[in-house]
C-alpha cells in the first residue's frame, strides 16, 4: 500500500513539474480593408434567387441578364488588392461558368457545387468596375416546354387508347 502512495506521489509531482509544451497564440493580423457580405435577390421570370457576395470593396449593384445568361455585378473600390468571392445558384445560371471585368476576360477560381456555383476573384483595379459572370445555361427558360411536354403526354396516354377502339 505504501508503495502505491509513493509511486503515485511520484508520478503526481513529475506531472506538475514537467514543462508544457504549447505554441504562444498570436493574435492574428487585421485585414487592411475586411470583406462585407452583400445578399442579392434576383428576379428571373416566376423565379427569386439568392445571390451572395462577399468583397471588400463596395459592390453597388447586381444586375441579371437573361438573354446573355449573364450577372452584371457593379462595384467600386478605393484601394488596390480587392477580393471578391460570389455565390451564384445553378438554377439561375450554371454550367461552364467565365467572368469578365469591364469586357475583358479574367481568371477567377470557379468551384461548381450541386446548388450553387463559387467564384473567387482577386485583383488591382480601383475605381467602378463591373464584374460579369457568364454561365451556358439557364434552367427556368425551359419551364414553358417543360408544361407542354407534360401536357401533350398526358394528352396522348389519355386518348391513344381509345382512338384503337373506334
Amino acid at each position: 500500500m505504501r508503495s502505491q502512495i509513493l509511486l503515485s506521489c511520484v508520478i503526481l509531482l513529475g506531472l506538475l513539474s514537467a514543462p508544457a509544451f504549447a505554441q504562444q497564440v498570436t493574435a492574428p493580423k487585421s485585414l487592411d480593408h475586411p470583406g462585407i457580405k452583400w445578399d442579392w435577390k434576383i428576379k428571373a421570370e416566376n423565379y427569386t434567387f439568392d445571390v451572395a457576395t462577399v468583397s471588400n470593396y463596395d459592390m453597388k449593384n447586381v444586375t441579371f441578364n437573361k438573354i446573355n445568361k449573364e450577372l452584371i455585378f457593379t462595384g467600386n473600390s478605393t484601394h488596390d488588392g480587392n477580393i471578391a468571392e460570389i455565390d451564384i445558384p445553378t438554377n439561375l445560371i450554371g454550367g461552364n461558368l467565365t467572368v469578365a471585368q469591364n469586357g475583358k476576360p479574367v481568371s477567377a477560381i470557379v468551384i461548381p457545387g450541386t446548388d450553387s456555383s463559387t467564384i473567387m476573384l482577386k485583383f488591382n483595379q480601383t475605381g467602378t468596375m463591373d464584374t460579369s459572370v457568364f454561365g451556358t445555361t439557364y434552367l427556368p427558360e425551359f419551364s414553358s416546354v417543360t408544361l407542354l411536354v407534360m401536357v401533350l403526354s398526358v394528352t396522348m396516354v389519355l386518348f391513344i387508347p381509345r382512338l384503337g377502339k373506334f
